[in-house]
Formats: C-alpha cells, structure tokens, sequence
C-alpha cells in the first residue's frame, strides 16, 4: 500500500505504515502551528480491510470538530462520500474496505485551481461578465474577481468572496453555485437581481493556502479573516481586495465560510455599529436563507474559536465582515457552511451538491432583500 499527498491541497505526514493501515499526522499550515486539513490518496489491492489513524487529531486546531465528524473519500475524486470515522478523544481513525485500487480520503471535498479556472473561463463567455485581476497573493497568483450584470447604473453593487481560509473548501462549492445560477439567462431571480445590482465574485482570495493545503493560513501563515484591520505586505490579497472595493464601493457583503466544529449552517453579523437598514437588511437575508436552508440553526456567540472582544476598534476590524460594514456603512453576513453532516438532518446534504445548492438560494435571497 502507498500514501501520496504530493498534490495540490495534499497534506499529511505518514508515522508508519502496512498493508492494512497507516499511523498518520495532520501536518501545520505553512508557517505556523495550527492544523486541521487533510487530504490524500492510498493506492494498494482493494477489499482489504484498513485502518487509519490520526494520531494528532486531538491537538488540532478545532479538537471539538470531530465529536460529529466523518472523513469523505472518493475514488474518482467527482462522487465523494462519508466513511466511518470514530473519535477517543485524543486520535481520528478511519476505517474502510476500499473497492477501488485508489481512494483519496480529505477533511472536505476539495476544490481545484483547475475547477476555478473552468468557471472563470464560463464566465468569460458570457457577456453578463468581466473578469479582473485585483492584485496578486504572496507567491504572485493571480487574485480573480468576477463583475457580473450589464446595467450601467447598477442600483446596488453586491460582493461576494470565498476562501479566505484556505481549507473551507464548501465555501467556494457554494461560490459556485452562486456564479452559475447568476449566468443562467432564463432564471428568473437572477434576470431580477441583476437589473437593480452588479455582483463582485472572489471565489478564492486565498490561492496560495488552498494549493499548498493549508487550514487557514496564507503562504506567509497569517490568517486572512484576522487582518483586515492593519494589512501588511504579508497579507497582500486582503490589501489588494480592500484596494478594488474602495473603489467600486461596496453595498453588500457576503463572506464565506465553512465551520469545523458546528454541524450546520450559521449566519453571522457584524460586532460594529451599523445604521437601522443595514441590520434590518441583514436580518432579511438571514431570514430569507433560513426558509430556504433547513440546515441554518441559530447563530452561536463569537466566531469560531475566537470570541469577539469589544476592546479596540482595530480589534474589531481585522474580520472581514466587520471592516466592510464599517468602512461602507452596509449590510454584511457571513455564512458559516459545516464541515460535517448537518447533525439535526436525516441526510447528509451538505456535500458539494448541498453546497452548491446553498449557492444558489443566496441568489433568491439576495433578490428578495436588495431594492
């Protein structure tokens, strides 16, 4: 039996290895120390029975993420699925009779340079759609961001970005989801959203991360969403996003995300002042994506791991959603998709086809909620 992870999103430290089973470790986002992503391939005679274990699970970055986890694999890397996965508390292990010769087993259903490309590359051909490079990320790729709608006096100018944390892979799924409903000429909601806004698309404002295999970090191990405040020449995707959206200007802001630990959808809020519209505005939205989502459950206190403190203004703004609100006085949400199976639904619905999916409702909502 062989392990691979020498690809692009491949992360994952092999300790010792059979013919029925590997002792593995979740290797640290590039220079820094937290972990969680993992993705790789076994290759070896199927229909024997292995075992995989994570030997590290338990110092992971999101150790609660796994009390309702399970791991996805594929053997096509198109059609993934959930494989038993059980938690003591300290190691992840898997357990699986592989049908195929090769199986690749990942925290989420990973999404490729070459699947971005292939969209950017849709949008190119439709005449609703320019496509822009707004900077470069720390090892020089290319920042894309998409201008959707041919109104030349929008009344609204929405923004969409994914991916600042580089291994929430559902994010850019439902990204997608979003984009393509947006180009379907005979779909009614978006020929309605689109002759009252421009939609602004950055599927993915962490390239480097995402390539490399990172959990959260960037090329330089900083983490996007906690920059927003004082970006430096570390973090330059952020500065080269908040470049483009002072000067388009911003009257909507949605940031996604996915959530290691809770198993299901959330909705954040700003932790700033905003005016009377902008929260009622933002309370619609959520509104509108919960009749839509029955996996949105109530929103938990703070973000993630990290509450938010009311200590500083500059505190306040290194999150994404909180700077944008601020500096334009707008709506903003942050959408938190789960890594796991929606604990409270009989199916597991929030692979990529359920990302996708959510994707696509937010078209329906935002046109509900934008005049």
């Amino acid at each position: 039996m062989r392990i691979d992870a020498d690809f692009e999103c491949g992360s994952i430290i092999v300790q010792e290895l059979t013919d029925t089973g590997a002792i593995l470790s979740i290797r640290p986002d590039t220079e820094t120390d937290y972990f969680q992503w993992f993705y790789f391939r076994v290759t070896g005679a199927p229909d024997i029975a292995r075992t995989f274990k994570f030997a590290n699970a338990g110092e992971a970055r999101y150790e609660k993420a796994w009390q309702y986890y399970q791991v996805v694999a594929s053997y096509d890397e198109k059609n993934w699925f959930r494989v038993p996965t059980e938690y003591d508390g300290s190691t992840l292990t898997i357990k699986h009779t592989a049908v195929e010769s090769t199986t690749s087993y990942a925290f989420f259903v990973p999404y490729l340079t070459a699947q971005r490309e292939a969209l950017l590359q849709e949008c190119e051909s439709s005449l609703l759609v320019t496509r822009h490079s707004i900077g470069r990320s720390y090892l020089g790729k290319q920042l894309d961001m998409v201008e959707i709608g041919d109104a030349v006096h929008p009344v609204r100018k929405i923004w969409v970005m994914a991916r600042q944390h580089a291994g929430e892979s559902m994010a850019e799924w439902a990204t997608e989801g979003l984009i393509k409903r947006l180009l379907d000429p005979l779909d009614s909601a978006s020929h309605a959203l689109l002759s009252k806004a421009k939609v602004y698309v950055v599927p993915n404002i962490n390239p480097d991360g995402s390539a490399l295999g990172n959990l959260r970090a960037n090329a330089a191990g900083v983490d996007p969403n906690r920059s927003w405040a004082e970006p430096n020449d570390k973090i330059p995707e952020i500065v080269a996003i908040q470049k483009a959206m002072k000067e388009i200007g911003v009257d909507l802001f949605l940031d996604m995300h996915g959530d290691e630990e809770r198993p299901f959808i959330w909705i954040g809020h700003p932790d700033v002042n905003q005016s009377t519209k902008a929260k009622q505005i933002q309370h619609q939205l959520a509104q509108e994506l919960a009749e839509r989502n029955p996996e949105i459950r109530p929103a938990p206190k703070g973000y993630g791991d990290v509450v938010i403190q009311k200590t500083s203004r500059s505190d306040n703004l290194s999150f994404a959603s909180n700077w944008v609100a601020a500096t334009f006085n707008c709506p903003a949400l942050i959408t938190e998709l789960p890594f796991a199976k929606p604990a409270h639904m009989s199916e597991d619905t929030m692979l990529q086809e359920g990302c996708l999916r959510f994707g696509r409702t937010c078209v329906e909502a935002l046109n509900v909620v934008v005049d």
